[in-house]
């Protein structure tokens, strides 16, 4: 069985089309279930102009679902929607077919945001970054196509305010975005009896040995990179993106052994003192930094360890 998401449709979405006589609701729809039936995945779509009725479709379909798409047009200020997305804990992706006038307080509790200028691509641009695998361990690497060159959709990755609840085994005992509530412990079996990911990696995979025997140093104050794979730290991160940029490494490598470290964060492996919450949160930006939806320039890679060296 493929995927299975819910997509949400917020407030006036029903008049979509109607004062432009373009394209509608239904058709759009229509072109999910499309491209949906194409990427093997299974849709459950709900449009209402009440906050209490998205709220309810959260919750009952939390346990029949594998991630959330989201659009909650005027609703984008709403706390009482980014509570629910985080309750629920499943990743989500928030799209809107414009951007918002302010920012959009839904998308704090999302991994990703997709917003366009007045076209269905944000939704089909979502979709294909479910299908992709990013949220399942073992199947990064296999996103499916999309336009990277697409200047009319906006793409912004959450960073550090995502709070879902269960565990995104990508882990994706938090998923993308949260900061860890305790820097000494690993995160808790999740309740609910749902992991995305189903079958978390026990890889302990060691950081290869750069080669040539040098490693490249971007970034202010680059750290030693002789670490044990016994403790994550800042320096062996700042390492594999520093091989990343010098070429030794793919985007897709990089995207891999991130995800490879974050689950193992999730089972218990010891963090740099002080650093657990910043090494995940940047750990989760590397492990979608190959989806076309999220890729991360070499400016953004030298920021990440500039970053780390700051601490």
């Amino acid at each position: 069985m493929g995927m299975r998401l819910l997509v949400l449709h917020g407030p006036n979405l029903n008049l979509l089309g109607v004062r432009e006589g373009g394209r509608g609701l239904s058709d759009l729809d229509a072109a999910l279930k499309a491209r949906a039936k194409s990427l093997g995945m299974e849709l459950t779509l709900l449009q209402s102009n009440h906050e209490g009725v998205l709220l309810d479709a959260l919750a009952a379909h939390r346990e029949k679902v594998d991630g959330i798409l989201v659009n909650p047009a005027g609703l984008f200020g709403s706390y009482a929607l980014k509570e629910g997305l985080e309750l629920v804990g499943l990743p989500a992706i928030e799209v809107m077919l414009r951007p918002p006038a302010r920012e959009s307080v839904v998308a704090e509790a999302c991994v990703l945001q997709v917003h366009g200028a007045g076209g269905f691509e944000p939704y089909l641009e979502a979709l294909e970054t479910f299908a992709s695998g990013v949220f399942t361990p073992g199947s990064a690497g296999t996103s499916t196509s999309a336009d990277d060159e697409d200047d009319d959709i906006i793409r912004s990755p959450r960073k550090s305010k995502a709070a879902p609840a269960k565990a995104l085994a990508l882990a994706p005992g938090k998923t993308l975005g949260r900061k860890s509530s305790s820097d000494a412990a690993a995160a808790p079996e999740p309740k609910g009896g749902k992991m995305l990911g189903r079958k978390p990696s026990t890889s302990k995979d060691a950081a290869p040995e750069p080669k040539g025997g040098k490693s490249l140093s971007l970034g202010r104050g680059a750290k030693s990179a002789s670490v044990t794979t016994d403790l994550l730290t800042r320096a062996l991160v700042h390492q594999k993106v520093s091989e990343r940029l010098a070429g030794r490494l793919t985007a897709a490598e990089l995207a891999s052994w991130s995800r490879s470290r974050y689950e193992a964060l999730q089972r218990g492996l010891p963090a740099e003192q002080g650093q657990r919450a910043l090494l995940e949160e940047q750990l989760q930006r590397l492990t979608l930094s190959h989806l076309p939806a999220t890729r991360l320039s070499d400016e953004q890679l030298v920021d990440l360890m500039t970053r780390l060296d700051e601490g």
